[in-house]
């Protein structure tokens, strides 16, 4: 008989202890779920952020030397740098134009 009783109590705990594990494992996985689209929306206003200040960047290097004929080159090297960081992180065809104007002018000069 107290074989019996310990059965059914070890049954019963045994089924609430799985129970419980099951939740935890649940409550685990919508946790880091939750965690990673969280950094997934970090690092997208990270890039967003990123792209518009290159584009801020950009379109004043454009400004300034196409009011020339020339550019200076480490000035170049910066704009052809940053360039290809804006494309990698999906800039628009508008900055693409503008590569094509920079890309015209002599380089050298002081650009002023």
């Amino acid at each position: 008989m107290t074989a019996h009783i310990i059965t059914i109590i070890l049954s019963v705990v045994s089924g609430v202890l799985v129970y419980i594990v099951q939740n935890l494992l649940k409550e685990n996985e919508k946790l880091r779920r939750e965690k990673r689209d969280n950094q997934e929306k970090k690092q997208k206003a990270i890039g967003n952020g990123v792209l518009s200040l290159l584009k801020i960047q950009l379109i004043e290097y454009h400004d300034k030397y196409m009011q020339g004929q020339n550019i200076p080159t480490y000035v170049y090297e910066n704009w052809d740098e940053m360039y290809s960081a804006y494309e990698a992180l999906g800039g628009n065809g508008m900055v693409k134009r503008m590569k094509d104007d920079i890309d015209r002018l002599r380089l050298g000069g002081n650009g002023k």
